[in-house]
């Protein structure tokens, strides 16, 4: 049964964020009644050109377990304000923080046991908050960008266009906006066949990958996140689809050798990079649920 989340606003840095909160049955019900109490929480974060309609499923899953989850629009995403398509880990970071704060405020939540779940850019940024955000308590990285894994010539034709993306924004104030349609072609986004026919076929997925902006999102590929996850200390869990076309399972192996805190690596066969989705989605569902009461449920 899927649990109906609530709309939810928040604001970072000056843009409001659109938000999707699922909350576990009773939480918000008085006490005295017997089944009102207050929830674990985690916060929820999409890749780039992605929205938080896509995790629905996942957070209604944690809810059904009991912790709450927020789907959120990060900068520039779905419904949230913010330079169309922008991946600034300044600013998704402050995204997350910002969810933070407000999870921290709501009265159904237990503010001391706030987590986060991150895919791909998500999971940069969940990374990267947790270095800056005391409150967080633990993670959960989903085929988290934490490296450049692109081949070699790959990544010099896109750092070319980065460069030549910074010279028309010098000129004109504005990214080059490109289409990657063509080179995600031959990429599997999901391992199943269907899902990934489904994926490519949403018009927002299409509408962020045919404008996408340069050097607007260039973090969605060039980061180096990896050079300091040993200093994150609250317990992270790495999650990765062995199909993963967009970043091998080894980029899975160096972020899990890289962290000094409690850590798991469960690299998933079924999978490709969209694991939320793909075949095997009940496995990061109940991965994810685990580890998130496993560390969050503690008073």
């Amino acid at each position: 049964m899927m649990i109906e989340p609530k709309k939810v606003q928040i604001e970072s840095l000056g843009a409001k964020l659109s938000g999707a909160l699922f909350l576990p049955v009773g939480v918000g019900q008085p006490v005295s009644t017997g089944s009102g109490h207050a929830a674990p929480a985690m916060i929820v974060c999409h890749g780039a050109g992605e929205f938080k309609e896509n995790y629905s499923e996942l957070c209604s899953c944690l809810a059904e377990r009991g912790v709450a989850a927020l789907a959120l629009d990060m900068h520039g995403h779905g419904e949230s304000e913010g330079e169309r398509f922008y991946v600034d880990m300044d600013q998704w970071v402050a995204d997350v923080r910002a969810a933070v704060e407000f999870m921290s405020n709501h009265p159904d939540l237990r503010s001391t046991r706030i987590g986060a779940f991150g895919l791909s850019s998500g999971g940069t940024a969940i990374l990267e908050a947790a270095l800056v955000e005391p409150r967080l308590k633990a993670l959960v990285a989903l085929d988290a960008t934490v490296r450049n894994s692109m081949p070699v010539a790959a990544a010099v034709i896109l750092k070319s266009l980065i460069l030549l993306g910074r010279v028309k924004r010098y000129f004109t104030k504005k990214d080059l906006r490109l289409s990657l349609l063509k080179m995600l072609e031959g990429v599997r986004m999901a391992a199943d066949p269907e899902i990934d026919r489904r994926l490519r076929d949403d018009p927002r997925s299409v509408a962020a990958f045919k404008a996408f902006p340069l050097p607007g999102a260039a973090q969605s590929f060039f980061v180096n996140t990896l050079e300091r996850v040993s200093r994150i200390k609250i317990p992270t869990l790495v999650l990765w689809g062995e199909e993963d076309q967009l970043d091998p399972p080894e980029t899975a192996r160096l972020l899990y050798d890289a962290l000094m805190c409690k850590k798991q690596l469960h690299i998933i066969p079924g999978n490709g990079h969209v694991g939320h989705l793909d075949r095997n989605r009940n496995q990061v569902f109940t991965l994810t649920a685990d580890w998130a009461l496993e560390n969050l449920a503690q008073p």
